[in-house]
């Protein structure tokens, strides 16, 4: 079973609701089944797995690309938003993700849900012959870091869009503002959480 806000938002955005309300579901299962050997979430946000990890993913759906844009997450850890990204529609989708047993289950979903997307088993910092379009990031590093690794595989169309806690206005400070322009937009699943949408000048 999924919450009600996490149905109502999925309903009320995407005409196959449903199709994806049940693709989410079958994540939930297979995320909370390997979480129990493996560190994929903390525990404490098992609970509310539904709205403190999937609503706080797929709200950022209204700032990305078209379908058929190449887009990048970084980090992806769990797949998160990576493999939401995936039942939203995303196809030429690259998930990033250093660790081996993070990889694997990355691939474990991709086969049981019958997704679609690229896992990457290595660092960003090792990727660069991609032309990326968007780069999304959650809990995963400073905007100065996730800036400094992908520098090689970015241009001046590259869009990033990040999901940032309540330090997004510290790690603002330090971002050069002749390099990069920001905007910040609300999350709907906390107040002092934002969805940074930055880019190159």
């Amino acid at each position: 079973m999924l919450n009600d806000k996490l149905v109502k938002f999925c309903d009320d955005n995407f005409y196959d609701g449903k199709i994806i309300l049940t693709k989410l579901s079958e994540y939930k299962k297979i995320l909370l089944k390997e979480n129990e050997s493996m560190n994929l979430i903390g525990k404490s946000t098992l609970i509310d797995i539904d709205e403190r990890h999937f609503l706080d993913c797929i709200q950022i759906f209204k700032y990305l690309p078209q379908h058929e844009k190449c887009v990048m997450d970084i980090g992806t850890g769990a797949g998160l938003p990576g493999i939401i990204l995936s039942i939203i529609g995303f196809k030429n989708l690259h998930l990033i993700e250093k660790s081996p047993k993070k990889s694997s289950f990355l691939e474990n979903c991709k086969s049981r849900l019958g997704l679609n997307y690229v896992v990457h088993n290595k660092c960003i910092s090792e990727i660069s012959n991609l032309n990326v379009d968007c780069i999304t990031a959650r809990a995963f590093a400073s905007i100065e870091k996730i800036l400094s690794m992908t520098k090689k595989i970015i241009n001046k169309q590259t869009k990033f869009i990040l999901l940032k806690g309540r330090s997004y206005l510290t790690e603002l400070e330090k971002t050069n503002p002749q390099k990069y322009f920001w905007e910040t937009h609300p999350s709907i699943t906390s107040r002092e959480s934002k969805i940074i949408i930055m880019g190159a000048k």
